[in-house]
């Protein structure tokens, strides 16, 4: 038996050596070499076509540049003897390199200065020389529109706050949203894609202006007179700008939008109604343009927005300014709804258009001892009106204190929309008192209704 059992197991042994001899466990291996994580970038761009007077500027003229910090410095305006009546405009290009951008801009009022006083300027009045005293900032008005490139403002295209630098202090910076997620000035869904470009342009006039759109595709800046951007008239400047000056810095920022799909360009955070709190002024046109109706239908539209609002301490507060040859704060900061509502329902008596005075009347309530302290909070301002400001003195003048209290609103950090009634508004005029996206036509009273609730729902509009 042992020999048997020692046969089998050589026979085993045998088989066995014949066996690893043929095959082993199955395997595979496939190598994926070279892994790599490698951060995205986000470079902006920007070139610039400057015209002075309609005549190229190579000065302040560039093609695109990705760091406008390198030799030679790269300025949008560097124009040392401005007379009345000049004027200028850019066409800006904004690229992003590689990946989708929000885009902000930001313009600072870095000086302001008088530079001594000449014999005509204390003539006309001019008592203040010195450091921050100068004139020129509110003397200069600047246009900002969403071009196509053609260097011409046509009707299809935005336009943006607008007015003198002089409404920002020194050292005092407006931040306009190009494209973020409340807002695109081009029209477009979303931020900027990637590898593409958009343009912004910039006009300035020295003295009185206005900005008529042209028909789409009408010319550009090179086709003549009758193409030239903004009308200068420099007549009404006297001579306390005489040897004044001014300097600015304007910037353009790009912020990733993958993950930060809610970014707004505000850095106090927005003044969206949709937001949890805020502090409100409604400015209502009380002139004599609005019959009993139209009155009964504007008092109807604005009930149903404070009640949309939900005006509840310690959430959103609302006031009410109304105006007409004047301006009255009818109803102070609140929280109490019944309120707000009480003094909407007061009977109008009538009158002129005076739409500075009721931004003035309500911006001073938004910085008075009832608008909360809570930098959180924001304040925003929404004005209703069926008409153009004639008052105070004439129209061109009344247009220019309108803009000039806007902008020292905005400049406050208050944020305006605008609802335009009917046929009579000049709605490219009222698009420069609101914000960007923040003007609302409404085609008569019994629309406004609709306008107001789409405000609330933090609707944009690009009109």
């Amino acid at each position: 038996m042992r020999k048997i059992l020692l046969g089998l197991l050589t026979a085993g042994a045998i088989g066995g050596v014949a066996m690893f001899a043929t095959g082993a466990f199955f395997s595979d291996t496939e190598t994926s070499t070279g892994n790599t994580l490698q951060a995205g970038s986000i470079d902006l761009g920007v070139d610039n076509h400057s015209y002075y007077n309609g005549v190229l500027n190579p000065e302040t003229t560039w093609r695109v540049d990705y760091d406008l910090s390198d030799d030679p410095q790269r300025q949008f305006f560097n124009f040392t003897d401005l007379k009345p009546g000049d004027w200028g405009e850019d066409t800006i290009s904004l690229h992003v390199k590689d990946n989708d951008s929000w885009l902000c801009a930001d313009v600072k009022l870095t000086s302001d200065n008088d530079n001594g006083l000449t014999e005509p300027e204390g003539d006309d009045g001019d008592i203040t020389p010195g450091i921050g005293e100068g004139e020129l900032a509110d003397a200069v008005n600047f246009f900002w529109w969403a071009d196509d490139g053609d260097n011409v403002f046509e009707s299809d295209e935005t336009l943006l706050p607008a007015g003198p630098l002089g409404a920002l202090s020194v050292d005092q910076t407006a931040t306009v949203a190009l494209a973020d997620s409340q807002v695109n000035i081009w029209g477009d869904d979303g931020p900027l894609p990637g590898d593409s470009v958009r343009w912004v342009a910039k006009a300035w006039c020295f003295g009185a202006t206005s900005m008529t759109p042209y028909p789409q595709d009408g010319g550009n800046l090179g086709s003549g007179p009758d193409a030239r951007p903004v009308v200068c008239d420099g007549s009404l400047v006297n001579n306390v700008t005489q040897s004044d000056s001014l300097t600015a810095d304007i910037s353009f920022r790009a912020i990733q939008s993958r993950h930060n799909e809610s970014f707004v360009c505000d850095p106090n955070g927005g003044g969206d109604l949709c937001n949890e709190k805020i502090d409100l002024m409604l400015v209502m046109d009380n002139s004599g343009s609005i019959d009993d109706g139209e009155e009964t239908l504007m008092q109807a539209g604005a009930v149903s927005f404070i009640t949309a609002m939900d005006i509840t301490d310690p959430l959103s507060h609302a006031g009410l300014v109304s105006f007409s040859n004047n301006a009255s704060l009818d109803q102070a900061l609140t929280g109490v709804e019944a309120s707000v509502i009480a003094a909407i329902n007061d009977p109008f008596n009538g009158g002129f258009t005076n739409l500075s005075a009721g931004i003035l009347t309500a911006s001073t309530e938004l910085a008075g001892a009832n608008d909360r302290p809570d930098g959180t909070i924001p304040d925003v301002m929404v004005i209703i009106t069926d008409g153009n400001p004639n008052l105070p003195d004439n129209v061109p003048t009344a247009e220019a204190a309108a803009l000039a209290a806007a902008n020292a609103a905005r400049a406050a950090g208050t944020t305006v929309y605008v609802v335009g009634v009917g046929g009579d508004v000049d709605a490219t005029y009222l698009q420069t008192i609101a914000d960007p996206g923040k003007y609302f036509p409404a085609a008569n009273f019994a629309a406004l209704e609709q306008a107001l609730l789409d405000i609330v729902n933090c609707q944009q509009n690009a009109d």
